[in-house]
């Protein structure tokens, strides 16, 4: 069913019919493309008594999805049609306008709401079930370019678009169980194979320009028969990778799910239907966007799962008549660069939070001082990429200007957790330590926060002498979240200890010249002499055990 709408309906008043039903549509047609167009086109007879309702800006509804009228054509060569063009209700958010808008270390939904700029939180609804955090800054741009740049930036995700319902999901269709085998040319299907990004090796590189040892990784299962007689090597960015053990484990699970080519088929049903072959692809006629189905191309040695990415749909006779699969021929915002491929799993980015964030850890970087008033030292975000439970260790030492009682009061999600202990304190120094179980903490982005507060007098607290560390399995982000906290118990030749990360160096008759050393970041006092190093040649190793 077919109805129009006046252009100032809205949300909730579309449970009607509107100014009517278009029962003498001559033609309906739906586009929707996977990250792309969501559009409409419908012809109607120009001297029917519902044509005065086909004007721009009202409202078309089909299949229960609104569009909204842009363009209108009226032919004036004896057809008497009216032809209009539509876009989804989703593009409403593209006349609105975004001065400035960032938001830094954020989960894709509290992005998306940030986008939604004046009145739209309250029409529109955001959603994502991709937490892996990230940071955008969008300046004069409109909500919907700013959608799309979310995409762009985490680097994955598929939006779903249902009326004021706006979703980027890490997958939206399913396995629709359809295969399409190639073995001769046949009317209505077009196999487009594409090798401009075909890469054989990668070239990591990772956050502070990270680069491995052996410095690339080879794609797995290449068959060096089917193409040059040379490596293809191209470079791809982790920038999460903080270390070269992560950056390898990104490097070889990138390696084993990047394409050599792009395939794209074109299955035009129309042609497809005069032939014989018609009965092994009729399914399709009934897959929508995001779905999986299996390509067998025997040339190309090509057996692997496609998505729908775009579909044609007849809505009077409620079949698809144009289905795309495969990779896009073109990415919505056409910025691929095949010189630096970026991958886009989300998965590649949670199995590093699962293995490498265990612990968050916390401490002051100033010195505090704590009053009758409460303050806030800490303020620790947190995701959690599963449902999970955490322990949280907060340890203090402090000095007292006089006896106290000290309130140290814990928040997760602006929520008080129900145990808010108190510790006496005597005039001088006090050391405090406080475990704390929180436990069936959901999925998703968190905020913990700790206030203290005494109730005579003032508590000094020296730097980094406040301690928070928060232990549990599947959490990722936070202050200082990087290592230290993941431990490492390896014997090095060399320890960078400024740098908090172990790098290998080889030293073996080097002459050397030592500087007086910098503050350690581990705020240790490090003493060293050096004329008895300078000008001399030195063999030596050191075993040193870091945890």
């Amino acid at each position: 069913m077919i109805c129009i709408y006046d252009k100032k309906t809205t949300k909730g008043n579309f449970d009607n019919n509107g100014f009517g039903i278009l029962s003498e549509s001559i033609s309906c047609y739906i586009t929707e493309e996977l990250n792309g167009d969501y559009s409409l086109e419908l012809e109607y007879p120009a001297n029917s008594k519902k044509a005065k309702y086909i004007v721009e800006w009202n409202v078309i509804k089909v299949e229960d999805q609104l569009f909204r009228i842009y363009k209108v054509e009226k032919s004036s060569d004896g057809k008497n049609v009216i032809k209009v063009w539509a876009k989804h209700i989703f593009y409403d958010l593209s006349y609105y306008f975004i001065e400035n808008m960032k938001a830094e270390n954020c989960s894709v939904k509290t992005a998306m709401e940030k986008s939604l700029v004046g009145d739209l939180i309250t029409i529109y609804t955001a959603d994502s079930d991709i937490i892996t955090a990230n940071t955008i800054d969008i300046e004069e741009k409109n909500p919907v370019e700013a959608i799309f740049s979310i995409i762009n930036i985490w680097g994955c995700g598929e939006l779903k678009r249902d009326n004021f319902d706006i979703k980027i999901l890490k997958a939206i269709g399913k396995d629709a169980g359809v295969l399409i085998a190639q073995g001769k040319n046949i009317a209505g299907l077009k196999f487009n194979i594409d090798t401009t990004s075909v890469v054989t090796k990668l070239y990591p590189v990772g956050k502070n320009s990270i680069k491995l040892t052996e410095k690339y990784i080879s794609v797995p299962n290449w068959n060096s028969d089917a193409y040059p007689p040379f490596p293809i090597i191209k470079k791809v960015e982790f920038k999460d990778a903080g270390d070269e053990v992560t950056l390898r484990a990104l490097a070889k699970e990138a390696a084993s799910v990047i394409g050599l080519s792009r395939v794209n088929i074109d299955v035009d049903f129309i042609e497809l239907s005069k032939t014989k072959e018609y009965e092994k692809y009729k399914h399709l006629q009934t897959v929508n966007v995001g779905d999986l189905v299996i390509v067998r191309h025997k040339d190309f040695n090509i057996d692997v799962k496609v998505p729908v990415i775009k579909i044609k749909k007849d809505i009077l006779n409620c079949t698809n008549i144009k289905v795309e699969l495969g990779q896009p021929k073109d990415s919505i915002l056409k910025q691929l660069d095949t010189a630096n491929i970026k991958t886009t799993l989300d998965e590649l980015g949670n199995k590093v939070a699962e293995s490498f964030s265990s612990m968050l850890y916390y401490a002051n970087p100033v010195a505090l001082t704590v009053g009758t008033a409460p303050i806030e030292p800490v303020y620790l975000g947190i995701t959690a990429v599963a449902d999970t439970n955490l322990s949280m260790n907060f340890t203090m030492y402090c000095t007292a200007s006089s006896s106290c009682t000290i309130t140290i009061e814990i928040q997760l999600d602006n929520k008080d957790i129900p145990f808010a202990p108190k510790q006496r304190l005597q005039q001088g120094d006090n050391v405090i330590g406080i475990p704390l179980g929180i436990p069936q903490v959901q999925q998703g982005a968190h905020y913990i926060a700790v206030f203290l507060k005494v109730d005579t007098g003032t508590v000094n607290i020296p730097m980094f002498n406040l301690q928070c560390m928060i232990d549990g399995r599947n959490l990722q982000g936070g202050l200082s979240a990087e290592h230290p906290h993941a431990e490492c118990f390896e014997k090095q030749k060399l320890v960078n200890i400024n740098g908090l990360y172990l790098n290998k160096a080889l030293v073996q008759n080097v002459n050397i010249t030592l500087q007086v050393p910098k503050q350690s970041s581990l705020n240790e006092n490090v003493v060293v002499k050096p004329d008895l190093f300078t000008g001399k040649n030195i063999i030596t190793s050191y075993n040193v055990s870091f945890k």
